[in-house]
């Protein structure tokens, strides 16, 4: 922002391009590190308060960064806004599941996810406008920026804390009894097990560690998740928890989806903090050209992501669509690297984020399908973010910006990231078929996995 006048944040606070990578990835470093954490503490508190404290506490230091003048304030607010941040996105594919039949979490969390490329988009017109009030105030447009982003968020982050329910059976602010009873029914009867088939790793309840009553919804295979008693102490919670956990490290499901949650990661962090840059090489344009010829890729993969969460939803298969959204991005790459014509180069982009957005929403709430109860969700969601955060630290140390002999062009870090995308439709592929293998086990009445799975994985 404001580069051509010395007043954007690397100018300022006298950041290089390699400290500027350092203190994009230490963000990842803290998240992959509380991710788990975060999520296993969500499975057993409030989960609305928890997401309401994680929005508050990562609004804070967004709004500090205003205040960043030396290349250690800018890695100590990238590393503490990691850790205040970790746990929110598997969170929210967690949170779904108490809510959502598993035919339904895909467009739910698809909606959510355009968070994601909306605040890329608005955050382009919102970059735009401060460039253009930069020295008001005494603050550069990039202060700006940080401090309008914070406040927002922080005001959304107090009002969650009064609006989000945190189960359909405490929702009574806006349901009656009689729709809490509805809520709870149609997840209990989303599969036709019984809550007696139950075992203690896979369903042990939602609770919160005081010891008060907090009953959760259902398990993401609709089954109801049972209570944890009243004054459960806290050591019995965190050996449940952690051998829960011990459950889903060695499950090479979980890490399958963690490659395939892993390679769209890496396109996606290279739209989030790159676009720009992919936009500036494209032609020649100034700061605010950038700025608002970014908008339209963000824009088109906001409408992919609701039309594709929604069919796969509608369709109740996630793997095919998966495979199809990554191919797309694939070609979009090629396109966008090896077109010699602006227009063409242009749409190549638009083809990446509308190949590579719908990715993300799939493939995690794929995972939350795959998973049989509360804490095993959190589990698997939890680990599947933070080895998928990896991806995010790859493209940040190892390509565009950080890959100086790549620049302008970034030819290899496109194709690096695009041969990514059809790594993880080769994941999907295997994964749809070894679970309709297992499918196929269940139809003969056999149970799978170690928690002895008897219904069928949603494909």
């Amino acid at each position: 922002m404001n580069k051509q006048q010395g007043h954007d944040l690397a100018s300022v606070a006298g950041l290089s391009a390699q400290q500027t990578s350092i203190g994009t990835g230490v963000f990842y470093v803290a998240y992959i590190v509380f991710e788990i954490p975060s999520n296993l503490i969500m499975a057993n508190v409030n989960p609305a308060f928890w997401i309401a404290r994680i929005m508050i506490t990562w609004s804070i230091v967004t709004g500090c960064m205003a205040a960043i003048s030396q290349a250690w304030h800018f890695y100590l607010l990238r590393f503490l806004l990691g850790v205040f941040e970790a746990g929110f996105w598997p969170g929210i594919a967690y949170y779904t599941t108490l809510w959502y039949r598993p035919e339904e979490i895909s467009t739910r969390l698809g909606f959510t996810y355009l968070a994601g490329p909306l605040s890329g988009a608005f955050g382009g017109l919102i970059s735009y406008l401060c460039q253009l009030i930069d020295g008001r105030g005494g603050l550069y447009g990039f202060q700006w920026l940080f401090l309008i982003f914070g406040i927002l968020s922080i005001i959304f982050g107090v009002l969650t804390l009064y609006v989000l329910p945190s189960t359909p059976e405490r929702a009574k602010r806006f349901l009656t009894e009689e729709e809490r009873r509805l809520a709870t029914q149609r997840l209990r009867h989303s599969t036709a097990v019984d809550d007696d088939n139950d075992n203690d790793n896979g369903s042990l309840a939602l609770g919160s560690l005081d010891g008060q009553h907090l009953q959760s919804g259902s398990a993401p295979d609709g089954k109801p998740i049972k209570q944890k008693r009243k004054g459960e102490p806290l050591k019995v919670i965190i050996k449940r928890d952690l051998q829960n956990l011990k459950t889903q490290l060695t499950d090479y499901k979980v890490w399958l989806f963690c490659i395939l949650y892993l390679t769209p990661v890496m396109a996606a962090t290279s739209l989030g903090y790159f676009l720009p840059k992919i936009v500036q090489q494209i032609g020649t344009y100034n700061s605010l050209q950038v700025s608002l010829m970014s908008i339209p890729p963000y824009i088109f993969g906001c409408i992919s992501v609701m039309i594709v969460t929604r069919l796969s939803d509608h369709y109740q298969d996630r793997g095919w669509f998966i495979i199809c959204m990554c191919i797309v991005s694939f070609v979009g790459f090629v396109v966008l690297t090896f077109s010699k014509q602006v227009a063409a180069r242009y749409f190549g982009l638009m083809l990446v984020t509308g190949g590579t957005y719908p990715t993300v929403p799939l493939s995690m709430a794929w995972t939350a399908n795959s998973k049989e109860g509360a804490v095993a969700v959190a589990s698997a969601t939890g680990i599947v973010s933070s080895v998928g955060n990896f991806g995010a630290l790859i493209t940040t140390f190892a390509l565009y910006s950080s890959w100086t002999v790549d620049a302008p062009n970034y030819t290899g870090s496109n194709m690096v990231v695009g041969s990514a995308m059809m790594l993880a439709a080769l994941c999907a592929l295997v994964l749809k078929f070894r679970l309709r293998h297992l499918n196929t086990m269940i139809d003969a009445g056999e149970k799978v996995g170690k928690q002895g799975r008897d219904f069928k994985y949603l494909l």
